[in-house]
């Protein structure tokens, strides 16, 4: 984005400043924070009983956006934006990628991942509008440019179809053989 549209759009929620407004990205914000996603990811996992590997790709993809941003955060070390008072505390770390963006988008993209084909285009419906309220939080409470918080859906899109590729889904071929698609043992024909 060129330097007059991202202040542009800051103004612009700036405009939108009011209480209940205000206090709802207050909370929105959490739902991309990883003090509420990463507890999140483990206990799905932990639960998920024989589905347990493809759930642990939720937390793999959680924990791999949120190393990729905060990399990226090293590397660039972009200044957080300073146009209008901050509605929460400044966090300390760079701007770019918006963490919150990033871990909120894998963690909607892992659970989409998840589903059969046929249940995507709700799931969708349903999942990604999440991340993006949670950057859109990020834009009214004045901690991040816009293009943070691109990036870092883009950061969240990315892990979850890199681990997604990168761990196959678990399915279940024989009950006795567990989650996994191979077989733990070999069969007893092979056995000698």
């Amino acid at each position: 984005m060129s330097g007059g549209v991202e202040p542009a759009v800051l103004a612009f929620f700036a405009g939108l400043r009011g209480a209940p407004l205000d206090q709802a990205m207050r909370a929105l914000t959490w739902l991309g924070s990883l003090w509420l996603l990463l507890p999140l990811a483990g206990l799905i996992a932990l639960c998920a009983g024989r589905w347990r590997v493809s759930f642990s790709r939720l937390l793999c993809s959680l924990l791999a956006a949120t190393l990729a941003s905060h990399a990226l955060k090293w590397v660039v070390g972009r200044e957080r934006p300073g146009l209008h008072e901050a509605l929460q505390a400044m966090p300390a770390d760079a701007a770019f990628p918006s963490a919150h963006a990033a871990q909120s988008m894998a963690f909607a993209m892992a659970l989409l991942l998840l589903l059969p084909l046929r249940w995507r285009g709700a799931g969708a419906a349903l999942l990604l509008p999440w991340p993006l309220l949670v950057g859109v939080s990020r834009l009214h409470l004045q901690v991040h440019w816009p293009s943070d918080v691109l990036a870092g859906w883009a950061v969240g899109l990315l892990a979850a179809l890199a681990v997604a590729r990168s761990i196959p889904p678990a399915v279940r071929r024989d009950p006795a053989s567990g989650p996994c698609r191979v077989p733990l043992s070999a069969p007893e024909s092979r056995r000698e």
